[in-house]
């Protein structure tokens, strides 16, 4: 790993990043590093694997400048963008150079793809020894996610304590705490790292690759929480406001067919089962299929385009209690 620093002012450095696999020696990733010279905690934060999940970039960029304002122990590093090969082509959820998508692949492989070999290295190697890893995403071009945060429980009680912890500093509309034993939410890095002894926290807000103000400071204040909580920051803590509804899993809704998509839900509802959640209809405009809720849950995810095709990842539904209030 090499760190090519372009800028310094005070305890802010910036510059690139590379590395020495032949499969991303030519990638250049920007970096900012915020060493307050005291002993402390690490947090590593990225954002970008998704590169139209602007408002997560967007927290990023401005959490270097709060932090070096701000840090008063430890050390902060970010990458703000980390699918760089795809930024300027708009590319949604994958990688362009191997077609996959980053966030499924963690812990990644240092004999991979370019995808594969990038998450390991910077997982293992840039991100090695953080305190924490924080992961910013939310909003692809035809998605619109509630603001919710994902951690992993492992059975170990108090490091699953200080898991919940850092991922209650967000202010949330649902916290996802993966159960220990849950099989159908793997790769990302906030489901993997706990498994190797490793605090990992990943948040989602924001919808169509839009740059919009409530979701920045959702990202935004969340990291500056956990600062504050591990002490590197002293200054006021921001407050929860949102339900921070906890839930131990979340699943896929699929597109039975291909055609137009129309969607009676949204982000942040609560469902019951068997609920009408949309339709989709053929070319002609003939209703061919319903899309109903195989049990009562919390929205946290739909693909808000028209058109959809089978298969589709359509809508990602956390179980909650039958008696949960249902809003209409």
């Amino acid at each position: 790993m090499h760190k090519y620093i372009t800028g310094q002012q005070g305890n802010l450095s910036w510059g690139y990043l590379s590395f020495t696999p032949p499969q991303i020696a030519d990638l250049q990733l920007p970096w900012f590093e915020i060493d307050s010279g005291q002993p402390g905690a690490t947090i590593a934060l990225i954002a970008g694997m998704h590169p139209n999940e602007v408002a997560a970039m967007e927290a990023a960029i401005r959490l270097k400048d709060y932090f070096a304002e701000n840090l008063r122990r430890g050390a902060v590093r970010i990458l703000p963008v980390l699918n760089m090969p795809g930024l300027y082509s708009h590319a949604e959820f994958v990688c362009p150079v191997d077609n996959k998508n980053i966030n499924f692949l963690s812990p990644g492989s240092p004999n991979g793809s370019f995808s594969e070999v990038l998450i390991d290295r910077v997982l293992n190697q840039w991100a090695g020894d953080a305190t924490v890893f924080i992961d910013l995403h939310g909003g692809d071009l035809r998605e619109e996610v509630a603001r919710f945060i994902m951690c992993q429980m492992t059975g170990d009680d108090e490091f699953d304590r200080q898991t919940r912890r850092l991922a209650h500093q967000f202010d949330a509309d649902v916290i996802v705490e993966f159960d220990k034993d849950q099989t159908n939410n793997r790769g990302r890095a906030t489901n993997e790292l706990p498994w190797k002894g490793r605090h990992a926290v990943m948040s989602e807000g924001g919808a169509n690759g839009i740059l919009d103000e409530e979701n920045t400071l959702f990202h935004f204040n969340g990291v500056t929480n956990i600062a504050r909580y591990l002490g590197l920051t002293a200054d006021t803590p921001t407050p929860r406001l949102r339900q921070n509804l906890v839930v131990t899993n979340f699943y896929k809704i699929e597109a039975p067919e291909s055609g137009r998509l129309y969607l009676h839900v949204g982000v942040g509802q609560t469902v019951r089962q068997g609920q009408e959640l949309g339709y989709i209809k053929d070319i002609f405009g003939q209703r061919i299929a319903d899309i109903v809720a195989p049990f009562s849950g919390v929205i946290l995810m739909i693909v808000n385009h028209n058109i959809t095709s089978q298969g589709e990842w359509l809508i990602s539904l956390a179980p909650v209690d039958d008696g949960v209030t249902v809003n209409q």
